[in-house]
């Protein structure tokens, strides 16, 4: 009698120990899944030592700390020189941001605006490499850029070097340059 308790106590902790380390194992790439932290409403400041810093204001932003990452929605952002002068402004309906390097991927009714060169992008996708200072489109997307008011100039395969001033397409498709 008394080895059929120690038996039944040696199996029910074998079945205890086995569902919950079962249950740990099904529980830890799902948590992968929900963010670190969560904030509706809310604004974000993007920005290293000795560089002008992005404020970015959305509806939601959810950060992913193991993954370095920021995906914010229904976005607006811009940066100020010390003066309190715009140098960029924009919106997006989407953003995924590494919160490490600083690089985006922007998706949705985009408009980037450079306020010193008097340069606005429009497009449904862009790609922004912070380090190169790099805005560019995937090779199908439509991009529009306006700059002088009077000037539209509209193709695909879009690149921005914003540093330089330099602007390209793979494809031009129409554009009005008047000097």
């Amino acid at each position: 009698m008394v080895n059929r308790s120690i038996f039944g106590m040696v199996l029910a902790l074998i079945l205890l120990t086995s569902c919950s380390l079962e249950q740990e194992a099904m529980l830890a790439p799902r948590s992968l899944e929900f963010p670190d932290l969560q904030m509706g409403n809310a604004t974000y400041v993007l920005g290293r030592s000795g560089e002008t810093p992005l404020s970015v204001h959305a509806e939601s932003i959810a950060i992913y700390q193991k993954t370095n990452q920021a995906e914010l929605e229904h976005l607006v952002f811009e940066q100020r020189d010390k003066e309190g002068n715009s140098l960029l402004s924009g919106s997006a309906d989407q953003a995924r941001v590494n919160t490490t390097t600083y690089d985006a991927e922007l998706f949705g009714n985009i408009v980037v605006h450079k306020t010193d060169e008097n340069f606005t992008i429009e497009a449904e996708n862009l790609t922004w490499n912070h380090d190169k200072q790099i805005l560019k489109s995937d090779g199908d997307a439509l991009v529009k850029v306006m700059f002088d008011e009077s000037n539209t100039i509209e193709g695909m395969g879009f690149f921005g070097d914003l540093q330089n001033g330099t602007y390209e397409f793979s494809l031009l498709l129409q554009g009005v340059i008047r000097q």
